[in-house]
């Protein structure tokens, strides 16, 4: 068993399998892209496949997959139906913008996996586009209800961005009312290159609370 510096035990692997994204959300990356890593310098999915079962044998039994865009990487479905089969590994996750996950669902729900973490910053066609500078809402949100189909478990990351998608706190809050979804509001952090010349954060984790309370006085977190 593998323990952390302060003696818990850790069974629990994070697995960034690509770098790259098919979406270029205006807070992460400028509109040109960046410069990924030269792809010899990326682990194979045969060196990931053995990482995961020397650390299965040390006492990790959850997985969770993402990026960048786990989808974007050629195979990925071959390499979860290997970390399938690994003996010890009993529990699958993944993180997903959603846009080429929907045709997997049903696969992934048969290999054991347990719970998306989907990001969804917001539920309007147009806001989506001018965040993303992709027009691919429609296909995430078919992702979303084939989750939901095969009961998936579903966590929505939304980043809050001012002047941009704050009037979509309370429709993805609502959406947790709606069906048996979880949302995460996440603070705006710029990792677009822009550093100091990024705006002042104004919807911190105080104001976002305070504003969904206003409107579930009931509201849990």
């Amino acid at each position: 068993m593998l323990y952390d510096n302060h003696g818990r035990p850790v069974d629990y692997l994070r697995l960034a399998v690509t770098d790259r994204c098919n979406l270029r959300c205006f807070y992460c990356m400028p509109e040109e892209g960046i410069r990924y890593l030269p792809k010899p310098a990326l682990l194979s999915y045969e060196e990931m496949e053995r990482v995961v079962t020397v650390l299965a044998g040390l006492g990790v039994n959850k997985v969770r997959l993402t990026g960048g865009e786990p989808f974007v990487r050629n195979g990925l479905m071959d390499f979860v139906r290997r970390l399938s089969r690994i003996p010890g590994i009993t529990s699958l996750h993944l993180t997903t913008n959603g846009v080429l996950t929907g045709p997997h669902v049903p696969e992934l729900k048969a290999l054991g996996l347990r719970s998306v973490n989907l990001s969804l910053d917001t539920l309007d066609r147009e806001r989506f586009r001018r965040i993303t500078r992709r027009d691919e809402l429609p296909r995430v949100l078919d992702t979303l209800h084939a989750l939901l189909a095969h009961g998936i478990d579903v966590k929505l990351n939304a980043v809050v961005m001012d002047g941009q998608n704050t009037d979509d706190l309370i429709p993805l809050t609502q959406l947790t009312r709606q069906h048996p979804v979880s949302v995460r509001f996440i603070e705006e952090m710029p990792f677009n290159g822009e550093g100091a010349h990024y705006p002042k954060l104004v919807w911190n984790h105080v104001r976002i609370l305070e504003t969904l309370r206003a409107h579930y006085p009931d509201l849990q977190k």
